[in-house]
């Protein structure tokens, strides 16, 4: 019997081709991880070595984590210029956090011009990408003016965003808008509510805050304030604002 001209079914073929797509996938995706584990033993040298050849093959999550390690100088001689080059790389690809660490050396000014500008650029981009940590440092910026005009609203939106994906600064930075009326309604009790779950997901400048708030109310009021903090708890953060109405 000879397989000169035998072709496997079309089904066949797609099946077996989506294995292999999902097997390389999958072995790619270990390998990151699996680098990251050697970290973990304590195998520096060759948890960089796994990372960089990753990073060099265009896997933007390992480019995103070399970018740390060399701006953190861990595992590697402290390099911003470097930790530059590969949180660009990824980002160039849409990774979000990468689009973060970028707009923070551009904020921070480490190893790089100082430039809000760039930062809001490359926050905006990140917290479009839902990233918590950009959502708040964008956050702040259009709070403090920092860059832009100042603007409360906006300030409130990003906040809004990050504390929804349980990020306590963001909880607590929430909290104070509404406590203030600061691009928002003045409502105490919701801003107890967020500044309360700030303070306990550890947030340490949550506890004075949330010890100011409640000189300014009504026992009731705080009794509310907690009872929606357990609801909002339960809701995941998600659509904890609405609670009150």
């Amino acid at each position: 019997m000879t397989l000169q001209g035998f072709r496997l079914p079309l089904f066949t073929r797609v099946f077996l081709l989506s294995l292999l797509i999902l097997f390389i996938l999958n072995t790619h995706a270990q390998t990151v991880a699996e680098s990251m584990a050697l970290f973990d033993d304590g195998k520096t040298k060759e948890a960089v070595a796994q990372l960089t050849k990753l990073a060099q093959d265009g896997d933007p999550e390992a480019q995103n984590l070399l970018g740390v390690l060399y701006d953190n100088g861990q595992g590697v001689v402290q390099d911003y210029p470097t930790a530059r080059a590969w949180f660009e790389k990824a980002a160039a690809r849409g990774h979000a956090s990468a689009q973060y660490h970028l707009g923070f050396l551009f904020e921070a000014g480490r190893g790089i011009p100082h430039s809000d500008k760039q930062a809001l650029h490359w926050y905006g981009l990140a917290a479009a990408n839902s990233d918590p940590n950009a959502q708040y440092r964008l956050a702040l910026m259009n709070l403090n003016g920092f860059g832009i005009k100042p603007n409360p609203a906006e300030a409130r939106k990003w906040f809004a965003l990050a504390a929804a994906q349980g990020d306590p600064k963001s909880q607590r930075q929430l909290g104070s808008l509404y406590a203030k009326g600061l691009g928002v309604v003045q409502n105490k009790i919701l801003a107890y509510m967020w500044i309360d779950i700030a303070r306990g997901l550890g947030d340490q400048s949550a506890i004075r805050a949330i010890h100011d708030l409640t000189e300014t109310m009504a026992s009731e009021a705080i009794d509310k304030g907690q009872n929606l903090a357990k609801q909002c708890i339960a809701k995941g953060y998600q659509g904890c604002d609405a609670l009150t109405r």
